[in-house]
């Protein structure tokens, strides 16, 4: 419909930009056959004739000049409604061909005619016969890395005038190769699809004429305008008033069907596990707790910081999200070095390798994708030059126009392109992906060329410069409004916990109080003369209570273990001695103890040497009485379920006006999050701590809460049953069937996880806590021997058949299915956890 419009991808030399402003000139046909531009298109205001008086049986040209005869009499109505005024819209009104407009006759005046001239005595209003683009606000986005000639390095002006436009290559999403059929006969890009009110023209208008000159035996009612009753301009527009897609949609596990648009909506809950044929993945980072990786299928380039080896890549060839499986077909030999922090830029010498034509099958929790090999359907990319090595600078970052660094980097040096066939033409060098290949190769529609083609080419040879996934939109919308709303909605934010806790049968005291009104629980229940009470439960919204016995869902009791109960258990609570542990977080913070402050911190540890519940156990030491270092054991009939949490804390200078220092030993070997609350960093959000601003006062620190309430909020707030449900804004879906599939994959990964934290807490030193580990997991040490538990609970898993089979009771007090994907995982560990027991087992 329109030469240029706002969203349009330009080529201009060497660089790719988006327009965003189009300034045009307005060509109007008055009443007595004039054709004038006006001075001014922003001073046009629009007019509606009622189409309904016009009757359908009349000819185009009947039409026509009623059309133009009712447009005289509303200008001169509008006209002699305020003749004196001269203010426009500040909004330029969209404008179209067809469309009846008016203006103030200075504006007809000032214009330029092209036939005929001004008449002072014919009405100021007419309809519009053409548009045409006469100056472009362009933001170019990217200059053309691959170019070796670097002929135009410069980034060139944003405003650009119609002297210019014979530069311009303009991308045309809507057009496809001769040998297919073309996505649309009409005139727009693809990027703006059509749409229920929109004003479209044929490209072909006499052939158009023909193919709808009869409908069902009968007289079409498109009947074309000639141009010979319109000076030559082509007047046949349509407003569409119904639309119908068909849409080839190919599915994750590589099917495709064909269903009409409106059957399907979009999938809006992608976790950071799904995957879909075509995408390059890796196996994920192995890390352990002091940030050195097991060596297995990734590895840190030493003396490069920031860049990663990945030894293993592999194309997605099906993908089952049920199950939590992949088939992937894995690359030999492969070599690709990315430079973490730039969106994942590849570097040099980056191989992807031969591919393998044998398929494995791989659990969607061990392997990720990387955004430096990561393209969609509808990217939009730079094309690297093939049949020769590709030669740049590879670590050159381009620099948009508006001094925001951009995120096109450089592409691998030194790869050779041989396996495509783009010729060396001007415009060959950005195209859009249209489809991925099974096979590492991406087919690219190269639709600035005159010829447009699709070609094949590898993941390696091309740069996204914008994603298919950015919406028009978005793209052109205020980035500090975007930045703000997908940063309130980000996944990974922090989460405000609804915190209720007090600390286990203690008094709160009042800040005003005086030091000896402090009290123990020993001291208030001997003053009172009564028992202390029964560990009170602690509830959250969504999360069922702690019960001492709860019957599993195939009716068998699940008798919960008491710790308590064996008379050799370790203080819960106890000062080490010995020097603190260097590889406590905190251990470089040191703090000068007031008299004030060692009195505050006396009085934590008489609550914490009476009042913790079962499952924890803190540590503190004589040298360093402002560190601690607290394990929590996973409440049972949660997915955390006797895995071991350490976390240390520090209490600063000025503690308890600021809240305690916390930090998380997160031994998630690179899988993620474990629970929305503990970070793979180390940070712990809890609105008690000050790591998230609370709803309400009572939800904040005050100099009144206690660590011990810090505690028992992570074990009675944190590692919950439903622990999805903690993410910002989620507690409103609880019991929702929206949520039901995506609470019960989030607990699935955790229970899983929690499995490898068992397994690196009994394998690396754990400084304070040792006695306490061996005590409670291994065999001989008279304990509840938690670790062959554990592995009877793996096995009872690992033995259930699919989780399709919706007969089968789950076992166990946690009550989970298991994927396979998950199972492949949990067998993997409940392998290392043997190991673990067998050699505990054999020693004396």
């Amino acid at each position: 419909m329109y030469e240029y419009n706002a969203g349009d991808y330009v080529l201009y030399h060497d660089w790719v930009g988006v327009i965003e402003d189009v300034w045009e000139d307005v060509a109007l046909r008055l009443e007595n056959g004039s054709i004038v531009v006006v001075e001014k298109s922003e001073e046009l205001e629009i007019l509606e004739p009622d189409l309904s008086a016009f009757p359908s049986s009349a000819g185009p040209e009947s039409r026509l000049a009623d059309i133009l005869a009712q447009t005289r009499d509303l200008s001169l109505n509008a006209q002699a409604l305020d003749p004196d005024d001269t203010g426009f819209p500040l909004d330029p009104p969209v404008l179209y061909i067809g469309q009846s407009v008016f203006t103030k006759k200075g504006n007809l005046r000032r214009g330029r005619f092209i036939y005929g001239s001004y008449d002072p005595n014919i009405a100021p209003g007419g309809i519009i016969v053409d548009l045409k683009a006469r100056e472009l606000d362009i933001r170019w986005l990217s200059r053309n890395v691959f170019d070796e000639t670097r002929a135009h390095t410069a980034t060139p002006p944003t405003h650009l005038d119609r002297g210019d436009f014979d530069e311009i290559i303009l991308y045309d999403r809507s057009r496809a190769p001769p040998c297919l059929q073309p996505i649309t006969q009409m005139g727009s890009t693809q990027g703006s699809d059509f749409a229920v009110g929109d004003i479209v023209k044929f490209r072909d208008t006499a052939g158009a004429a023909v193919k709808y000159a009869t409908e069902n035996g009968k007289q079409s009612i498109f009947r074309r305008i000639p141009r010979t009753t319109t000076q030559g301009y082509d007047m046949n527009v349509f407003l569409i008033t119904r639309t119908k897609t068909m849409i080839t949609v190919q599915w994750q596990d590589a099917s495709t069907s064909d269903v009409v648009s409106t059957c399907v909506v979009p999938y809006l809950n992608v976790d950071d596990h799904d995957v879909w044929p075509g995408e390059l993945v890796s196996f994920k980072v192995n890390i352990v707790e002091d940030g050195t990786l097991e060596d297995r299928d990734l590895e840190m380039n030493e003396g490069s910081p920031g860049v990663t080896n990945l030894k293993n890549v592999g194309v997605v060839q099906s993908a089952d999200a049920t199950e939590r499986l992949a088939k992937v077909r894995w690359f030999a030999d492969s070599r690709v070095s990315i430079l973490e922090g730039y969106d994942g830029a590849l570097l040099a010498g980056s191989q992807l390798g031969t591919l393998s034509s044998h398929e494995n099958d791989v659990s969607l929790y061990e392997i990720v994708t990387h955004p430096a090999l990561t393209k969609r359907r509808g990217d939009l990319v730079l094309v690297a030059p093939l049949a020769q090595p590709i030669s740049f600078d590879p670590f050159a970052i381009q620099t948009i126009s508006n001094g925001e660094q951009g995120r096109i980097q450089s592409p691998p040096e030194g790869i050779h392109v041989t396996r495509s066939s783009v010729s060396n033409t001007k415009a060959n060098w950005f195209g859009e992906v249209i489809d991925l290949g099974l096979d590492g190769f991406l087919t690219l529609r190269l639709g600035a060329l005159d010829q447009v083609r699709d070609v094949r080419v590898p993941v390696e040879a091309t740069i996204t410069v914008v994603g298919g996934d950015d919406s028009l939109t978005d793209s052109l919308a205020d980035e500090d409004e975007r930045t703000s709303w997908t940063e309130s909605w980000d996944s990974d934010s922090d989460v405000v916990i609804e915190e209720t806790v007090e600390y286990e049968g203690g008094t709160r005291l009042d800040a005003d109080s005086d030091s000896d009104m402090w009290s123990t629980d020993d001291e208030t229940h001997e003053a009172s003369g009564k028992l202390p009470p029964q560990q009170p439960t602690m509830e959250k919204e969504g999360t069922e209570p702690f019960e001492p016995t709860k019957r599993a869902q195939n009716g068998s009791k699940v008798q919960r273990i008491s710790f308590t109960a064996f008379p050799n258990m370790p203080a819960q609570f106890e000062m080490l001695e010995e020097p603190p542990p260097i590889n406590h977080h905190f251990y470089t913070e040191s703090v000068l103890l007031s008299a004030s402050l060692m009195r505050r911190i006396r009085k934590e540890h008489k609550i914490l040497e009476s009042s913790l519940p079962e499952g924890i156990w803190v540590r503190t030491w004589e040298d360093r009485l402002d560190l601690l270092r607290v394990l929590i054991i996973g409440p049972e009939e949660t997915p955390y379920s006797l895995a071991p949490f350490v976390l240390d804390f520090h209490l600063t200078q000025d503690f308890p006006r600021s809240p305690p220092e916390a930090y998380f030993h997160s031994w998630t070997r690179g899988l993620g999050r474990i629970n929305p609350n503990l970070y793979e960093d180390g940070k712990v959000c809890l609105s008690l701590l000050g790591t998230w601003p609370g709803d309400s006062k009572d939800e904040s620190w005050s100099e009144d809460s206690t660590m011990l309430q810090v505690f028992v909020s992570l074990m009675g707030l944190v590692l919950v049953k439903e622990p999805f449900y903690n993410e910002a804004g989620f507690d409103a879906y609880v019991g929702s069937s929206e949520t039901q599939i995506n609470s019960a994959l989030y607990t699935e990964k955790a229970f899983v996880m929690a499995k490898g934290f068992i397994k690196i807490a009994l394998s690396h030193q754990r400084e304070g806590m040792e006695n306490i580990l061996t005590w409670l997991y291994l065999p001989k040490a008279n304990g509840p021997c938690l670790l062959q538990r554990v592995l009877t609970e793996c096995n009872k898993l690992l033995d259930e058949i699919s989780i399709e089979s919706a007969n089968v009771e789950p076992s166990g007090a946690t009550g989970l299915r298991l994927s396979s994907g998950a199972k492949v995982l949990l067998r993997k560990y409940a392998s290392e956890l043997r190991v673990i027991l067998a050699g505990a087992e054999q020693m004396p």
